[in-house]
């Protein structure tokens, strides 16, 4: 007789884990890939800029990790 094993998975990883990208721009809640955060993002992989809401010339500087550079980018774009 075989039993069968089930795994819970969900609990493996959770939204406070530093190495789980986040998907979306906390600016705009536009869709950013994992790529993306983990490179433009801050070490937890948060994103508060991206090419929708701020120009890639103040992503590429940095300003989309910090949430007060990325406000101060937003203002000068007004």
């Amino acid at each position: 007789m075989a039993e069968t094993m089930s795994i819970d998975m969900s609990s493996s990883r959770n939204a406070d884990d530093s190495t789980m990208a986040d998907t979306q721009c906390r600016n705009c809640d536009s869709f950013v890939t994992p790529q993306f955060a983990r490179v433009f993002g801050n070490n937890r992989n948060e994103v508060y800029g991206c090419f929708e809401c701020m120009t890639a010339t103040e992503v590429k500087k940095g300003r989309a990790n910090d949430p007060v550079e990325a406000n101060r980018a937003r203002e000068e774009m007004r």
